[in-house]
This record gives structure tokens, sequence and C-alpha cells, in this order.
């Protein structure tokens, strides 16, 4: 087993440390004016993870994030996505 983290494919290789942290994007969804991505943080006591919004080519929110922090976004995010398409059936 490795400590490197396991990239999506289709993600070019990006990586970079800033104040003593390491970050290396692993997932990457590109939209005409914007792109969101997330991937993991080497050098953080508790935040394992980053989450960044991009708009227009500027980051508007980045967010260091533990692990179960993450899942809390993701399941907030899937119950609005869940409740609206049963709104709209």
């Amino acid at each position: 087993m490795t400590d490197a983290p396991l990239v999506n494919a289709s993600v070019a290789s990006r990586v970079w440390s800033v104040d003593g942290l390491t970050f290396t994007e692993v997932i990457r969804q590109e939209y005409t004016n914007c792109v969101f991505s997330a991937g993991t943080v080497a050098g953080h006591p508790v935040d394992t993870l980053y989450l960044e919004l991009e708009r227009d080519g500027k980051v508007g929110t980045f967010l260091l994030l533990r692990p179960d922090e993450a899942a809390a976004i993701a399941w907030c995010m899937s119950g609005v996505l869940w409740s609206d398409a049963l709104q709209r059936s």
C-alpha cells in the first residue's frame, strides 16, 4: 500500500505546496466558466482534503476539510439533489 493518493485518470497531475502543506488534485470537473476540484492535503495535522471552487479563472472558495466534513458536504448536496428531483417528478 502506498501513501500516494489515487488520482482520477482524467486529471492531469497537479501538485503544489504552500506554507508546508502539499496539495494533490485528485478529481476535477470543468464547465465553461467554472471548475470544481478536490484532492488531498499532506502536512496538516487534521485536515487531509481540500475543495476548490473557481469561477471565471478566480478561486472563490478554497476549503481545507477533515474526511467527515467532506462527507457531510456530499451528504447535504445529495440530499438537496434528491429533494429537488422528487419535487420535479
